[in-house]
């Protein structure tokens, strides 16, 4: 387990508010390039409305983490999003959204797939993680939580290691959100199916 704690020095400006990258993969990825297989990162958004950039040959996930947004695909389907609900949608798409909002993304290549689930627990609550995918992150948004005794508060990306089959149990000493991210490598992930089948 590896917590990766929200960095300031990652937090850059654009034309209608700010973006902080939390994980990008490969290491030293590059954003502006689209030289990364996956990306997660938070944004404010301060324009009441904007138009999203091209990103072709990627795929996003978004959703609002404070604020309601209201994403337009044109041509395709409008999608109105409460806090914590999401959207899946292709970057190539024309998009533009309406609404001032804190939000969660992540961004990813062919050659990987995402999932986000959202998790609020009250004090005392548990949640046991059963799955283990090739990437697995938790995103604390609000609230404090344990995980593996250590202690995780807002803005922390928590990064899981795939060694085992064993669930992860978090501990939620302060009411609060936390986000589960699971990335796998889709081609070494069919190929690992395939070979357990085959074991069989």
């Amino acid at each position: 387990m590896q917590i990766h704690p929200f960095d300031p020095s990652k937090t850059v400006s654009w034309a209608n508010g700010t973006s902080t990258e939390l994980f990008v993969y490969p290491p030293g990825g590059n954003f502006l390039t689209r030289d990364f297989m996956f990306r997660i990162s938070t944004a404010t958004v301060e324009a009441e409305e904007t138009t999203f950039s091209d990103f072709s040959g990627l795929t996003r996930i978004l959703l609002p983490l404070k604020g309601k947004l209201t994403l337009v695909h044109e041509g395709r389907y409008t999608k109105e999003l409460e806090p914590f609900e999401q959207d899946q949608f292709d970057g190539s798409w024309s998009t533009r959204s309406k609404g001032k909002v804190q939000d969660f993304n992540v961004i990813f290549n062919k050659e990987t797939l995402a999932r986000v689930i959202h998790h609020h627990l009250t004090s005392s609550e548990s949640k046991l993680i059963q799955e283990h995918e090739s990437w697995h992150f938790i995103f604390v948004n609000d609230g404090i939580f344990e995980v593996n005794g250590q202690d995780l508060v807002s803005g922390d990306l928590v990064e899981f290691e795939r060694i085992d089959k064993q669930p992860i149990e978090i501990k939620c000493i302060e009411e609060g959100n936390v986000l589960e991210c699971m990335i796998h490598h889709s081609a070494t992930d069919v190929l690992d199916t395939v070979y357990e089948s085959i074991s069989k």
